[in-house]
């Protein structure tokens, strides 16, 4: 499925070049009734910008979710790192969905999935990582340290004047990046930062 993505103050566009897809693509891309491809072709020409929804509905990632093992040292480790529960639904067979979302967020940006009942969690090679973003990271650093947890030692991969990165892992194996840009930075990656 085909998707435009959508986050806070930032809309996903495509470029007017000629490897923008064409309306018989969108339509087997997206399993959309060729019209609805024509249409979104047509905002795109009209707007420079791509909806693949009809009138103003868009799209966005809801949130991160992800199967952990232990459910406890799951919360032990994500609570230390900041998230709160904000609630958890109950699946029958001791499964259960934890919603979680650090304070300053409005809604859920990561779901526990435990089920138990389906053996071990194995990430494989699929899965990278989640970014976070921290406003100080040396003192983020102290703080989770303070908690038992240990991150890794700051990297800078874009030089000095990038951002600075740490790594967590958590009780299962996934990583945790966090991020501090540099200051007068855009809310996460931009287009800016390719040029």
């Amino acid at each position: 499925m085909v998707a435009l993505i959508e986050m806070p103050g930032a809309r996903a566009t495509l470029s007017p070049r000629a490897d923008r897809p064409q309306p018989e693509q969108l339509a087997l891309v997206a399993g959309a009734p060729s019209s609805l491809a024509e249409d979104a072709t047509r905002q795109l020409d009209a707007a420079g910008e791509a909806s693949f929804l009809p009138g103003d509905l868009t799209m966005r990632t809801l949130h991160t979710s992800y199967r952990v093992s232990n459910l406890a040292a799951s919360l032990g480790f994500y609570t230390a790192l900041g998230y709160e529960q904000v609630g958890r639904v109950d699946l029958g067979a001791n499964a259960s969905l934890t919603m979680l979302k650090f304070p300053g967020e409005e809604v859920v940006t990561l779901e526990l999935v435990h089920r138990p009942e389906d053996g071990r969690v194995d990430i494989g090679t699929g899965f990278s990582h989640i970014p976070i973003q921290v406003d100080d990271l040396h003192a983020t650093l102290g703080q989770l340290s303070e908690a038992g947890l240990r991150p890794g030692p700051v990297e800078r991969p874009g030089g000095v004047d990038g951002p600075q990165i740490s790594w967590l892992i958590d009780p299962d194996g996934y990583r945790i990046e966090l991020v501090e840009w540099p200051p007068g930075h855009a809310y996460g990656i931009t287009a800016a930062d390719f040029r």
